[in-house]
């Protein structure tokens, strides 16, 4: 493992090596006008003012709070209670300071870096905007003890990495709509939130909570085929459920304006990391956006934001970032392979273009043309690992059809792709 905050530091030259803040030279430079275009393009600052305001100051440590405070509008911490439980790297349990620890988090991805502080205001609706940032901590000794905690981890998960079942998970949506355009509701034919393979998921519209979106929920599996292979099997049993036969099946971005879908993608036996959610970003994210049908640039940056992720229960964590892939086999075969070559290449992948701004920028801007200037890089990166020769196959239709300029179209019914009972 390196660290710097002293300069940018070139990542391939430290193959197999986990370099923390890379950035933070750069970071340290910014002006905050800079730094604002960042937060604002990635959705975390902007919008109606906010009332009732309350100032925090959240110090991170690789992706995880390690000090909260309350401070007054010249950053002099104010007397109260504990933020954070007891516990090394743990999180708040109050919904709002959550939101609040996301921001801050996210405010530092964002500008690459791994450690640091961000001051982030909450609003009385609940509503989170970052303020700023800066690319280190103030207390020295609790950074110190802080990167020691991670570098034990970190050690110790890379020496029990050959031990461990790396699976890959996945909860896609997918819409149905009317002859006429409209939504109905999964919740008719699944039931409102109900558990097991098959559901409607949750959407908070105004006051009211609505279910018109279909998720699936497929066992694991270890390779891509497989996965593909239970996703099918539970679309089989959706049709059996799905009585009305006038319903067009959509999947993407946003297939239906307004709403947006995710293809959220589970990983257990890989430890979180910001290097790995980096290469999620660099390696998924980026070439499923160069096929992305164009409507999907709108869900960006409410969902899709870069470094999206999620902690679960089980040890692994989801990776949100996203549109659902659903649209067709290859897409989703590729997107799984796209994940597990990040997760079992992590240290050998050395091209990250998500630390690249114009390609961030382009990424969330739905400039293709300029995306695709990071594709032949990525394909050298694949090419030098030992994994890319299993998941080539279902990787290499993707990144032909990117760079074909092909996208997918999400006003076609999905159920013909995956040969489905229409």
């Amino acid at each position: 493992m390196a660290w710097s905050d002293v300069r940018s530091i070139d990542c391939s030259r430290f193959a197999g090596a986990f370099v923390l803040n890379s950035h933070g030279y750069i970071a340290s430079r910014q002006t905050d006008e800079e730094k604002l275009l960042i937060w604002r393009r990635a959705g975390l600052c902007g919008g109606a003012p906010m009332d009732s305001e309350r100032l925090f100051r959240v110090s991170v440590v690789h992706l995880e709070p390690v000090e909260m405070m309350r401070i007054d509008v010249s950053g002099k911490p104010l007397q109260g209670k504990k933020l954070l439980p007891d516990g090394a790297d743990a999180w708040p349990e109050d919904p709002a300071l959550r939101r609040v620890v996301r921001t801050a988090v996210l405010a530092l991805y964002t500008l690459g870096l791994d450690i640091g502080e961000a001051e982030i205001s909450l609003g009385g609706d609940g509503r989170t905007v970052v303020r700023a940032a800066w690319p280190k901590l103030r207390d020295t000794r609790l950074e110190a003890a802080s990167l020691r905690r991670f570098a034990a981890r970190h050690a110790a998960a890379r020496a029990g990495a050959a031990d461990r079942r790396l699976l890959i998970g996945a909860d896609p949506e997918f819409v149905l709509v009317t002859p006429a355009g409209k939504i109905a509701s999964a919740s008719r034919f699944f039931g409102a939130g109900v558990g097991g393979a098959a559901g409607a998921d949750a959407l908070l519209v105004g006051r009211r909570l609505l279910y018109p979106v279909a998720e699936l929920r497929p066992e694991p599996a270890e390779d891509p085929a497989a996965l593909a292979a239970n996703v099918r099997r539970l679309m089989l049993r959706a049709a059996d459920r799905i009585s009305d036969p006038s319903l067009r099946w959509a999947a993407g971005a946003m297939p239906v304006p307004g709403l947006a879908l995710g293809g959220h993608i589970h990983l257990s036996g890989a430890p979180l990391t910001s290097r790995l959610l980096r290469l999620l970003d660099s390696c998924a994210a980026f070439p499923l956006a160069l096929v992305e049908d164009p409507a999907g640039r709108a869900r960006r940056p409410r969902y899709g934001t870069l470094g999206d992720f999620r902690l679960q229960p089980h040890g692994g964590f989801e990776y949100r970032t996203l549109p659902s892939w659903l649209v067709s086999p290859a897409a989703t075969k590729a997107s799984f392979a796209l994940a597990l070559l990040c997760a079992r290449e992590e240290l050998n992948l050395t091209y990250m273009p998500a630390l690249d701004e114009r390609y961030a920028a382009a990424y969330y801007a739905g400039d293709r043309t300029e995306l695709a200037g990071c594709l032949d890089g990525l394909v050298s990166s694949f090419a030098a690992t030992l994994s890319y020769s299993s998941l080539a196959p279902y990787i290499e239709p993707l990144l032909n059809a990117a760079r074909l300029g092909k996208t997918w179209d999400e006003r076609a019914d999905i159920r013909i792709k995956w040969r489905l009972p229409l």
